[in-house]
């Protein structure tokens, strides 16, 4: 038998940063703004305009000179003429002069000269176009003007970062209506496994539903990741290696989950090499849960055999693969400092992954460990995020503060 080289779990998502870095970062298309979300801008943008383009309420209210103001109450108010009422959409036909005062709506334009805004509330009506101030408002209030939220040729998006509803927003309102984006990665995802069936199918004694595949491809989509075709392939070496291979032309990544470990039915490996150019990379990964991973590529679709366990699978995923893609388009990593609730030991020379609960005592987020045997998947829906703990050390101790990645 062959012995696994176990491959340290820095230096594997480094290889996978450097090759969606080498093979995909590159290539980039145009979308529409309204279909950017979640998407990742492949260059900077600046405003080709400034915002607002003219000097705005953002009450409704009376525009005037605010030095008018200067001392009104409700005792003692000051009286202007309103000399014109204005509608959204409307621009002002007069010049503001001493004395005098405007309407205008929320968002609408205020006519020159005027310098502040008084909110309705605090105003009355009184004979056909006198109006009673009753409090006084100093310059600039209840006003945005032209060009402060954003400035002509502002940086409004950065290269590598990802289109929120905000950003889009703010695309739409300087005029923008197309951006360019990273072309997202297709990929594939394949279950392996004479024990496995189907979600929707009755099992028997001995067999499990397709866990891997539903995570996986969940997974995946969360990243914005197109998930073009999924298969559930019982064990046939044929039939795996005629799928892989057709799929390295189609998509840029292929998961296959199963058949990474070292029994006589596990050819993943295999597979990988006959795909060739270059085949596989690292048969072995120093993480636990997850050691008999295997990543490898032909041209330029990544392959990874991930072990067949549904809490090692995702784990692998979870900390290498999807890793890596954050780091290639320098995506923030969530991530929240917590005290530990209880001594967790590592396993000696291995990057050792555990799950763990948050909650908020005392002005604190505490971090309870998921305990659970290899393989069960129940305890996980309890799990906010994972500790990771380094090969070199021994464990962290109760009431450490440790960082935890939330999922």
């Amino acid at each position: 038998m062959k012995l696994l080289t176990v491959e340290p779990v820095d230096q594997a998502i480094l290889r996978v940063r450097a090759f969606i870095e080498k093979h995909h970062k590159s290539k980039t298309e145009k979308i529409l703004l309204s279909h950017a979300y979640l998407r990742i801008s492949a260059r900077k943008i600046f405003s080709p305009e400034i915002l607002p383009n003219f000097n705005r309420s953002t009450v409704d209210g009376y525009a005037l000179k605010a030095n008018e103001t200067f001392g009104a109450s409700d005792s003692i108010p000051t009286i202007l003429k309103c000399v014109e009422r204005l509608e959204m959409g409307m621009r002002p036909t007069e010049k503001l002069s001493f004395g005098d005062c405007v309407y205008v709506p929320t968002g609408g334009m205020i006519p020159e000269g005027a310098t502040a805004v008084v909110m309705i509330e605090y105003c009355e009506a009184f004979g056909d176009d006198q109006i009673l101030i009753y409090r006084p408002v100093a310059d600039h209030e209840n006003v945005i003007f032209a060009g402060e939220d954003v400035g002509f040729e502002e940086l409004i998006v950065d290269e590598n970062q990802m289109f929120t509803h905000q950003l889009i927003g703010l695309c739409a309102g300087v005029g923008i209506s197309e951006v360019e984006v990273y072309t997202s990665l297709k990929a594939a995802v394949i279950s392996t496994g004479d024990e496995v069936f189907p979600i929707q199918a009755t099992i028997d004694t001995a067999q499990v539903h397709d866990v891997n595949r539903a995570i996986l491809t969940s997974i995946l989509r969360s990243m914005n990741v197109s998930v073009l075709e999924e298969h559930l392939i019982q064990d046939d070496e044929e039939l795996l290696f005629s799928t892989v291979n057709r799929l390295k032309d189609l998509v840029d990544l292929i998961l296959v989950s199963g058949g990474s470990s070292q029994g006589e039915k596990d050819y993943t490996a295999k597979i990988i090499d006959r795909c060739q150019n270059p085949g596989v990379w690292s048969h072995g990964l120093a993480i636990k849960p997850g050691k008999p991973t295997i990543i490898g590529s032909s041209g330029s679709c990544l392959i990874v055999g991930l072990p067949g366990h549904p809490v090692s699978a995702m784990t692998v995923f979870l900390r290498v693969i999807k890793t890596a893609y954050q780091q290639a388009y320098n995506l923030p990593i969530n991530k929240v400092f917590a005290r530990l609730n209880t001594n967790v030991m590592s396993s000696a020379g291995k990057e050792t992954v555990v799950y763990v609960q948050l909650k908020a005592e005392q002005y604190q987020i505490q971090a309870s460990v998921i305990y659970s045997k290899s393989g069960l998947i129940s305890t996980l829906r309890h799990a906010d995020g994972y500790v990771i703990i380094p090969g070199n050390l021994e464990g962290y101790q109760k009431d450490e503060i440790v960082e935890v990645i939330l999922i």
